[in-house]
């Protein structure tokens, strides 16, 4: 039986993205020596938008519709009552299969920006800290028929309990422990590792993963077949081994958008287009190629879950970049 689907696990959570007419530092007051704070805002605009990373992912992957897709997590009742649900469920291809806590709301970050683009940020987890109770090993009936989980930014708990379900459900599984990084036990990472395929990460949290478990890339090669590093502008890396045991790295350049509106989410377009190249069995160099394809598209709206495109227009895109459309998208 061919192995088709993909897991998403990860953060569900509005995004609220509010102006400030001022500057922060002609907004706060601050007695260092009292130890005292204060600090009036007055938004002029609020947007709410949908995000979290595995709801940024399942959308794009909704979008490419080349898969069927689980998306889990914990969410307050909110999630329905303002509209999320729907907003996600218009896929025909993704299973949402989330826990709903009926005390608590679902994981939101508040961000102002001010006129110099400062950022002041709030998050609350909420229902997402419940992410932790989560077994997935009565959730998924069928694992025989994942080609692979993402497992991606929540709780730490969560994402160790995670790991070792997945490697009981003998399901293979990309690492993407993101911003929380810092935040790993060196026991948890190494625990982590051991039973993941790939790591992700841009940057500073790949030198984190190294910083934390004292490892070298090669090191970290002995427990993940592959590392993919993302570099914003500067595009990705692939990092590997041959045969010979050699380390190997392909530079994978980003793919240019139309326009530049609002980069948030872009990494989280990337990984739908990686793990859907993964899943159509293309190269890892192609498959990370449609993930740059597919981040250049969610930089050009406001908001991670905000842009439309097809895979018409990602095979288009992709062509225009590298100059040829792989095989296995071809016909699509």
């Amino acid at each position: 039986m061919k192995r088709n689907k993909v897991i998403v696990l990860g953060s569900l959570a509005f995004d609220y993205i509010m102006g400030f007419d001022e500057n922060f530092v002609n907004a706060v007051s601050i007695d260092y020596e009292k130890k005292e704070y204060q600090s009036t805002v007055t938004a002029n605009s609020r947007i709410q938008h949908f995000g979290g990373t595995a709801g940024n992912i399942a959308y794009n992957l909704g979008l490419l519709n080349l898969s069927p897709v689980s998306l889990l997590g914990s969410v307050g009742e909110d999630f329905e009552s303002l509209g999320y649900k729907n907003h996600i469920t218009k896929f025909l291809n993704i299973d949402l299969n989330v826990d709903i806590q009926t005390d608590l709301f679902t994981a939101a970050c508040y961000i102002v920006n001010d006129k110099k683009s400062n950022q002041m940020i709030i998050f609350h987890g909420g229902a997402l800290d419940a992410g932790k109770n989560i077994d997935l090993r009565k959730k998924i009936n069928d694992p025989e028929q994942y080609a692979y989980a993402i497992n991606s930014t929540q709780g730490i708990d969560a994402m160790k309990n995670f790991a070792d379900q997945l490697s009981e459900l003998k399901i293979p599984m990309i690492f993407d422990p993101g911003q929380i990084t810092p935040l790993f036990s060196k026991d948890n990472l190494l625990n982590i590792l051991t039973k993941s395929e790939i790591l992700i990460g841009n940057t500073y949290e790949i030198n984190q993963v190294m910083s934390k478990t004292g490892m070298t890339e090669n090191d970290l090669l002995e427990h993940v077949s592959t590392i993919v590093k993302t570099k914003g502008s500067e595009g990705s890396e692939i990092i590997t081994k041959t045969p010979s045991g050699k380390l190997e790295s392909i530079e994978i350049p980003i793919s240019n958008p139309n326009k530049v509106i609002d980069t948030t989410g872009a990494g989280d377009g990337y990984r739908a287009g990686f793990l859907s190249g993964l899943i159509l069995n293309m190269s890892l160099k192609n498959a990370c190629r449609l993930g740059s394809t597919v981040g250049s598209f969610v930089v050009e709206t406001s908001g991670a879950q905000t842009q439309v495109y097809d895979i018409a227009s990602v095979k288009k895109r992709f062509l225009n970049t590298f100059g040829y459309v792989p095989s296995e998208i071809e016909n699509l």
